[in-house]
């Protein structure tokens, strides 16, 4: 992406409301993170890599990223895992979230003086006690929290899958597909068959449009209660052995490229998938 198409891409979402922000500059990076519990020991905090993050969200103070541990600040959103981008200050206020050493030991809590001028660093998680820091304690406040982002969650494909196969159903739930005309197509389509794993072809072409349930063993019995003489039938360990990589998606999202088979095998495998396909569905509205 050149300079020109990342400007276009920044003015359409500016004319959405939305705020983009270019991550232009590099922000230590501390992996291994602090407590959101206990204090922890320096020892946690092992120096990773760097982060980019806005100009305008790091200012011109030195700024740092660490990983949240424990659930001590659980009430105030942050999680295990969240990263933390904390912004090293002289002075911090009542309320702040901050990450501070005590006697050597790391933790983030909030902070706040209490009405007699006791200093505190508290939990947002009642199952923690508050820390009252006194003048025995080596107290340091490292700085103040000025950004979280949380590690962006990840839909499994099988989900998604799920969610595509029921909204097809309800689409598809006015398109009715006669059993003649499946086993008609299953008769007619069986010519084209010259081994027993490009039954799977047929397989998946029918159900993509819902002809058949996902039963490998259901379909064997149709194929070999229509074709019986068919001299390669199909069988239920090859039907899986071949659904793999982009075959275990529905033929429209077949790719060469990402196929068990390859050449003019893939070819072949393509074309009875939408023969099946065209012959299932002519007329049928």
């Amino acid at each position: 992406m050149n300079e020109q198409q990342l400007k276009e891409i920044f003015e359409l979402l500016e004319k959405s409301g939305l705020n983009p922000q270019l991550c232009d500059t590099p922000v230590p990076y501390y992996e291994n993170g602090v407590k959101a519990g206990i204090p922890t020991d320096p020892g946690d905090i092992v120096k990773g890599d760097y982060v980019m993050l806005p100009r305008k969200l790091v200012g011109w103070r030195p700024v740092f990223v660490v990983n949240v541990k424990g659930d001590s600040m659980r009430d105030a959103g942050f999680c295990a895992g969240d990263r933390l981008q904390v912004q090293v200050v002289e002075e911090v206020d009542d309320g702040d979230i901050v990450v501070a050493s005590i006697d050597g030991d790391f933790t983030v809590k909030a902070f706040c003086t209490d009405e007699q001028g006791q200093r505190w660093l508290v939990p947002c998680n009642d199952e923690y006690d508050a820390i009252l820091l006194t003048e025995e304690m080596n107290v340091s406040i490292i700085g103040k929290v000025v950004g979280h982002t949380k590690e962006m969650p990840r839909a499994t494909y099988r989900n998604c899958i799920k969610a595509i196969k029921r909204t097809q159903r309800g689409s598809n739930s006015k398109t009715t597909i006669s059993r003649q005309r499946i086993e008609d197509t299953i008769r007619a389509v069986a010519q084209q068959v010259e081994n027993k794993r490009q039954w799977y072809a047929v397989y998946r072409a029918m159900l993509d449009r819902n002809a058949i349930g996902d039963d490998y063993y259901g379909f064997v019995e149709l194929v070999t209660g229509l074709v019986p003489e068919h001299g390669h039938q199909p069988v239920v360990a090859e039907l899986r052995r071949i659904a793999v990589q982009s075959f275990r998606k529905p033929v429209a999202l077949w790719n060469r490229d990402d196929a068990p088979v390859a050449g003019q095998r893939y070819d072949d495998y393509l074309r009875i998938a939408r023969l099946t396909g065209e012959m299932l569905t002519k007329g049928v509205k």
